[in-house]
């Protein structure tokens, strides 16, 4: 059977880092989350001289960074041309110039601190299939060129992923994101910033009398700050504001066996659209072909676990000569529906600071956002903090139109409170495998575990009460309103959610045979 992971290194060197949280704390800044994001704000705050310390729910790079594709791209998930439309054309230079930013930073840390991640730059292609698709690279060969990026059309990329022309862009970059992140953690130890892990943040408090934030962990623990740093992918310090300004995707990998690695970076114009690169898987130390794609609304599986295949299928139809697939993986994107992220002061919390909607280009903005993050905790004015505000509200009309449909489609998933049910018992539930079961007017989540045990918790999401939506492909309960995941026993996965999905009755189910 096919791996299920990424091909970054995973050695145990990260997590030797991690500390047992066993008192109360006082810092000048807590950084909550220790992926890319988090422990870039970390370095370049404690590099400022702050006092720092950073808390993790689960480990280093366990969330989205660990299954990254680390493309370090001034191609971004929205058209510059998009962006200028909804933003202005001096904020598409922005953006375009944060991003360059980005790669640059992160190039800056690993020669700074001579971290050896196979950094390097490289082209990236983005492809057309159609005619119609190959008019909407001029109209971005233009929109990008009058951002400041330097492109150009050529006839065909490197990779065949598409059979038309392609938008050149040269000077991106790409590296092994783990290795990376390890250089990163061995500066934060020189620095004495420490790493506390497992810690579970349940609540967040403001006090006007000492103009510090307090953290309150599921264990007990207070730790008290001058100013906290959301950078958990999806915000926890927040109930609903930016939840309705972003809508979380899952999205897909494979990588694939090949002779040698080609560097180029390669996306489609597909809807959902492809991307590919290849490195050196670090369990084989052989080249492989990654893929990624197939994105879908948190939840909202249209393929019931089939996007895998599904990817498969595209890579063998444009890359014949591929050999084994070597491993798979998948990851969560939030999508901003004026497709910019959000970095900064979060809105009525000046001392609370957060970093999401980063879609697919969460690295570059986790290092230009740790400039950023820095700049407003130190009083430093920094020319994006207006463009990324937390507070900010669409205002063009494609941005108000994304909005208004991701909303409705927020809206619609509650109505799985009176749809019908998954399956009418556990008996129905093949092993390995859930469902949402109905008992009166409950919502039961139930698995199935390989023994034919069968294990219910219940169905609904402990952020905003959305029904939990079992995910064959991660053996998951995934909330299709906000994003929340849980594994198959209801413990959280990622937020918005910060608690377990509740526990109800365990119990063996005689009559399972059937349905394994």
């Amino acid at each position: 059977m096919t791996e299920k992971r990424s091909p970054w290194r995973r050695d145990g060197t990260l997590d030797a880092a991690l500390e047992p949280l066993d008192r109360d704390l006082v810092a000048d800044v807590v950084v909550v989350g220790a992926g890319m994001s988090g422990l870039l704000c970390a370095l370049e705050l404690a590099e400022r001289g702050r006092r720092v310390i950073v808390v993790e729910r689960q480990g280093i790079a366990a969330g989205e960074t660990g299954v990254t594709t680390a493309h370090l791209s001034t191609v971004l998930d929205n058209r510059y041309f998009e962006l200028a439309s909804m933003h202005g054309a001096q904020a598409a230079r922005s953006v375009a110039t944060s991003h360059m930013r980005g790669i640059a930073h992160l190039e800056r840390v690993a020669n700074a601190h001579r971290i050896e991640c196979g950094f390097r730059r490289l082209s990236g292609f983005l492809c057309a299939a159609t005619q119609v698709q190959a008019d909407e690279l001029e109209r971005e060969r233009r929109a990008a060129s009058e951002a400041g990026i330097s492109c150009e059309l050529v006839r065909a990329a490197p990779f065949s992923i598409a059979n038309g022309p392609a938008l050149h862009f040269p000077h991106q970059a790409e590296f092994e994101a783990l290795a990376f992140l390890a250089g990163v953690v061995q500066a934060l130890r020189e620095l004495d910033v420490a790493i506390y892990a497992p810690v579970t943040v349940s609540e967040f408090e403001t006090s006007r009398a000492t103009d510090q934030v307090g953290l309150r962990t599921s264990d007990g623990h207070s730790i008290r700050a001058n100013f906290v740093v959301v950078a958990s992918n999806s915000p926890i310090n927040d109930l609903a504001a930016l939840h309705t300004k972003q809508a979380a995707y899952r999205t897909y990998a494979l990588s694939f066996a090949i002779a040698r690695a080609q560097p180029a970076l390669c996306w489609d114009l597909e809807d959902p659209y492809h991307y590919v690169r290849t490195a050196f898987d670090s369990t084989t130390q052989q080249p492989v072909l990654i893929v990624g794609g197939e994105d879908h609304r948190v939840g909202q599986d249209p393929d019931h676990g089939q996007q895998w295949a599904r990817l498969e299928g595209w890579t063998r139809g444009r890359f014949p000569d591929v050999g084994v697939v070597v491993s798979r993986w998948s990851g969560q994107v939030l999508e901003p529906s004026d497709g910019l992220a959000f970095i900064g002061k979060n809105s009525g919390d000046p001392r609370v600071l957060v970093l999401t909607g980063a879609s697919g280009n969460g690295m570059t903005y986790a290092a230009f956002g740790a400039e950023l993050i820095a700049d407003l905790v130190c009083g430093v004015e920094n020319p994006f903090q207006k463009l990324y505000d937390p507070a900010r509200k669409p205002s063009s009309v494609s941005a108000v139109s994304r909005f208004v449909r991701e909303n409705l489609n927020t809206v619609e998933q509650y109505a799985d409170w009176v749809g019908p049910a998954d399956a009418a018992s556990a008996a129905d539930i093949a092993r390995g495998e859930g469902a949402v079961l109905r008992r009166g007017l409950t919502r039961v989540a139930v698995y199935v575990d390989e023994s034919g045990l069968a294990h219910e918790v219940s169905a609904t999401c402990p952020h905003l009460g959305g029904v939990v939506a079992w995910n064959s492909a991660e053996k998951s309960w995934d909330c299709p309103c906000h994003g929340s995941r849980f594994d198959c026993h209801g413990k959280v996965l990622a937020g918005p959610a910060v608690s377990d999905l509740v526990p109800l009755a365990k119990k063996q189910q005689p009559d399972i045979e059937k349905a394994s």
